[in-house]
């Protein structure tokens, strides 16, 4: 009786392990999809959306236009819906038209679709030409299996009032904890405050933000701040909820101040580039008046770097006039016209700001967006320079670098770039990394032991570039891992 119980409890452990390494499988199965999506939950990237093939079923003067099918292929790991196509047709006058069609099924991941008897408005004349594009569209994704509101996302754990009716008609929070449940990043929350009568229905609502940013597991507490807005009719009790909150990337979480400790690296991810940020990709090197006379429309050229690999266009920019003492008199926002590639700097010529009603001489820019309409997956490889050995008269000491180095950045090439953000508040040299490679099974298939020479200045980022893996394009990698080692800072001063 005691070897049947022996094995029963060695089969039952048994089980046991394997459905703890099928989940582990799942989970990293589930991560490039996840991150996929979140790339696209803002803005849907089309670029792996391709029009392979089409034909034409009738296309005669006053008649309906009919493709027998029109082919798309998806190369993304995302399923797409609600796609829609612009099919542009010219005829042998060279006179053009534009029509704008919803396709009514949806197309599977790494699939091949033919969108059969797509029905085009009734054709003035027979075209000629005929070029389609994809448009628009919707990524598809189990909302349950990956969500990704807010709402669902973060709870309360405590909320303390005190309705002030009579003085400042308001609510005084003395606390708000709330915590992240889920793995994902936001950003800019909204809260919603329902006024409930005795019978528990609703009088009305009032909706206040928060700003700053919270990391999957993450709990934070605010104190001791009033909401303005409390409604003329009689209200028994007060309900907090959350609204929305904006979804950021890991990258965009860090960037805006976050703890690094509550990046998830449950998973093998430490990939910090799952979604551009336009502000910190995109930086003004200089700009210069074409017409500063005051009381007339302003024209500036402004040169914009890239620093990333993506490419934008729709570039906002904010001009802030101030006082000689820094003060801001008025903020205007300008959207340039015009795109920028990867890794580029360029000058955006003849851009017109409106009526200058201020001074000119303290103008401040910067760039708060853009829209992100593609990228590179290595960079270019001419006028690069090698990374240099810094030559200091000043000692050096080994600096431990914690969170303090991160990588935000990177493309893997025989000669790759990485983006590195120092936030620390010290002049930092002699960066080691080990950047791993790994296969589609996660098995480890290579790894480079690199040290960079070059300085990064405190609060900045910077990005290394021609930093030489041999035979890397060889490899067949799925994706890579870095870890920054050790590095060195200036030695103090006593």
């Amino acid at each position: 009786m005691d070897k049947i119980n022996k094995k029963i409890s060695i089969f039952f452990f048994l089980l046991s392990m394997i459905v703890s390494l099928d989940t582990v499988s799942d989970e990293r199965n589930i991560r490039p999809k996840e991150l996929e999506i979140k790339k696209n939950i803002k803005k849907v990237d089309l670029s792996k959306l391709t029009i392979t093939d089409f034909e034409w079923l009738t296309k005669g003067k006053s008649m309906l236009g009919k493709f027998d099918f029109i082919e798309i292929k998806n190369s993304s790991i995302l399923g797409f819906d609600n796609i829609k196509i612009e099919v542009q047709l010219k005829n042998k006058d060279g006179t053009r038209i534009n029509y704008v069609i919803v396709l009514k099924d949806s197309i599977g991941s790494k699939e091949t679709k033919k969108f059969r008897n797509v029905v085009i408005p009734l054709l003035p004349w027979e075209p000629k030409e005929t070029r389609i594009a994809i448009k628009s569209g919707d990524i598809l994704h189990d909302k349950e299996t990956l969500p990704f509101e807010a709402r669902g996302s973060i709870k309360i754990l405590d909320f303390k009032f005190i309705v002030d009716n009579l003085a400042s008609k308001t609510i005084i929070v003395e606390k708000l904890k709330i915590i992240n449940e889920s793995r994902n990043y936001y950003g800019n929350i909204k809260y919603i405050i329902d006024f409930q009568d005795s019978r528990k229905k609703l009088v009305t609502s009032r909706q206040f933000g928060i700003k700053g940013s919270i990391g999957p597991g993450e709990t934070k507490t605010f104190k001791n701040f009033n909401i303005p807005g409390l409604p003329s009719k009689e209200f028994m009790d007060i309900y907090l909820r959350v609204g929305s909150g904006d979804l950021l990337s890991s990258k965009e979480y860090l960037l805006s101040g976050g703890d690094e400790k509550y990046i998830d690296k449950s998973l093998i991810d430490i990939d910090f580039d799952d979604s551009p940020v336009p502000n910190a990709d995109l930086g003004i090197k200089g700009y210069s008046w074409i017409s500063d006379v005051q009381h007339t429309i302003g024209v500036l050229d402004i040169d914009i770097s890239n620093n990333s690999r993506f490419k934008y266009n729709d570039i906002e920019v904010i001009l802030n006039f101030q006082t000689p003492s820094g003060n801001t008199l008025i903020s205007k926002t300008v959207k340039i016209d015009g795109e920028i590639g990867s890794y580029k700097e360029k000058t955006f010529s003849n851009i017109s700001i409106g009526y200058i009603d201020y001074d000119i001489k303290n103008l401040e820019v910067y760039i708060v967006d853009a829209n992100m309409i593609g990228y590179v997956t290595t960079i270019r490889k001419d006028g690069q320079k090698t990374p240099r050995e810094i030559k200091s008269d000043r000692p050096k000491e080994a600096f431990s670098p914690g969170s303090n180095l991160i990588v935000v950045d990177y493309s893997i090439s025989n000669f790759s770039s990485i983006k590195i953000f120092n936030r620390s508040d010290m002049e930092i040299s002699d960066i080691e990394m080990k950047i791993k490679l790994f296969d589609e099974k996660n098995n480890l298939v290579k790894e480079y032991d690199i040290l960079i020479n070059e300085t990064i200045l405190p609060r900045q980022e910077k990005t290394f570039r021609t930093i030489r893996l041999h035979d890397v394009e060889r490899i067949g990698f799925t994706y890579a891992k870095i870890q920054i080692l050790q590095a060195k800072k200036l030695k103090s001063i006593n």
